[in-house]
């Protein structure tokens, strides 16, 4: 392939570098903050895995680049000028979630200026205990209900996850497996709640536990790799740290577990073989690529859109349609003829018209809404959010406790950065964190014993609360 796709990586390192650079300007005063855990998000989504595949791409064969043709398809009939847009739409975007936080945080400001109250966030042990072992008994007797045997039953977990015809789906397994992700987000909030009990020695373990259990019926990569980064995030908030140690040691294992992980999912459902799963790829290039496309799938999913999706501008009606889809219109004996999905129309486009969703990624939905105007409309949407969350964050007493809501939150706000659609942040298991959240989180106000009367801007935010 080209080697010009070699500048394109380029291009990506010196935004990344830049933006380091202004991140530790930003925080050297009063530390890290939520605004850094979405820039750390934004990166690995989006800059670091597309430095990955620019990267690696003109020492691979067109014809097998990651063993996926979907992403065969995109990458292999890539070109520079629609790398080199996608990656201008992504300094675009990042610059005006700034802006948009700046402005956010300087009304928030101007209307509740900071006092010496502050907020005590924390996690009612007795009902995060009582929701989680809801949980886990639902998805535990779902999943005995699905064979005889163990391995029996984890293989048509998996071909039920994977929508196979062969496994029955029920209203009971198909509601009790889409909350997976609820209950294994709330058992890292229970683990950090328990860290501060004189009982963590007993109840810390059972909690990790459990958190592994929710993570093996999600049957997917993402079930293990998103608690575990969480639980990092949310130690590198409470300590004011970022842990590049433990980055250090974690990222070979988890680009293995990204790029073969589905493969021997695939194995367990199918009688395959452990030297199938090893034979994946050609080269080692091939499965680093593969892995940076799934974990950076929005900027992949976004050169596709560029590429092979032309329709006139959305105007950001895939979003309401997105909203739309949490009312419940049949079980009320309505039927709404809505219009075709722009995840189906992508998926068309990009895949096959009968794959799973393959959303348009977040610079290509941002295209098809706006245009060159998408970058910075959106932009401002993302930072707005952040910029509230941040006004909490900076008036809350920093705990292990609310250091794990706060990480949360982000990573709701975040979940558009995946795919360039809502229709994750409207679904079911998130609309199950939430109310986990509302029913287990109890926030209570103090007062400071001096007051920290610092204008709360971009430059200078106020102090965290320790």
């Amino acid at each position: 392939m080209p080697n010009g796709f070699l500048f394109v990586a380029l291009g990506y390192v010196v935004f990344a570098v830049a933006v380091g650079l202004f991140e530790m300007r930003r925080t050297r005063a009063n530390g890290l903050d939520v605004i850094s855990l979405f820039i750390a998000l934004f990166m690995l989504q989006c800059c670091f895995s597309a430095t990955a595949i620019y990267g690696l791409l003109p020492f691979l064969d067109r014809g097998d680049l990651t063993s996926v043709y979907a992403f065969n398809h995109i990458l292999g009939q890539l070109d520079i000028t629609t790398a080199l847009l996608v990656l201008c739409l992504t300094i675009t975007f990042l610059l005006f979630v700034y802006v948009g936080c700046w402005f956010g945080q300087r009304a928030l400001d101007r209307l509740w200026p900071p006092s010496n109250n502050v907020m005590l966030v924390s996690v009612d042990r007795w009902r995060v205990t009582v929701a989680l072992l809801a949980g886990l008994a639902l998805a535990l007797y779902s999943f005995w209900m699905l064979g005889d045997s163990m391995l029996g039953r984890y293989a048509n977990l998996i071909l039920l996850r994977s929508n196979d015809p062969s496994v029955e789906r029920t209203a009971l397994n198909a509601n009790a497996f889409s909350l997976t992700q609820s209950w294994s987000w709330l058992s890292i909030i229970a683990i950090f709640c328990f860290l501060d009990s004189k009982w963590r020695r007993i109840l810390v373990p059972g909690f990790v536990l459990i958190a592994i259990v929710f993570a093996a019926l999600g049957v997917s990569r993402r079930a293990l790799f998103l608690p575990l980064l969480m639980t990092f995030l949310t130690f590198v908030l409470y300590s004011n740290q970022w842990k590049l140690r433990w980055i250090g040691f974690a990222a070979i294992p988890l680009v293995i577990w990204i790029a073969f992980g589905k493969s021997l999912l695939a194995a367990l459902a199918y009688d395959g073989s452990i030297e199938q799963v090893a034979g994946t790829y050609q080269s080692w290039q091939s499965a680093v690529v593969r892995a940076s496309s799934d974990v950076g799938i929005t900027v992949v999913e976004s050169v596709g859109t560029l590429q092979f999706v032309d329709l006139p501008p959305r105007l950001g009606g895939d979003h309401v349609l997105s909203m739309m889809k949490i009312f419940p219109e049949r079980t009320l004996g309505f039927e709404v003829d809505y219009p075709e999905r722009i995840v189906r129309i992508s998926t068309t486009a990009l895949d096959d018209p009968d794959a799973a969703d393959l959303p348009p990624g977040l610079f290509g939905q941002m295209w098809l809404d706006f245009r060159l105007a998408g970058p910075v409309l959106w932009g401002i949407v993302f930072g707005l959010q952040l910029s509230v969350i941040q006004f909490l964050f900076q008036r809350t007493r920093c705990t292990r406790q609310s250091s794990v809501v706060f990480v949360v939150l982000v990573f709701i706000v975040a979940l558009p950065l995946n795919t360039g659609s809502f229709d994750f942040t409207f679904s079911v298991d998130i609309v199950g964190i939430a109310a986990a959240l509302l029913f287990c989180v109890i926030v209570r106000r103090g007062r400071l014993v001096e007051a920290r009367r610092i204008a709360a801007d971009m430059f200078n935010p106020v102090r965290r609360v320790t």
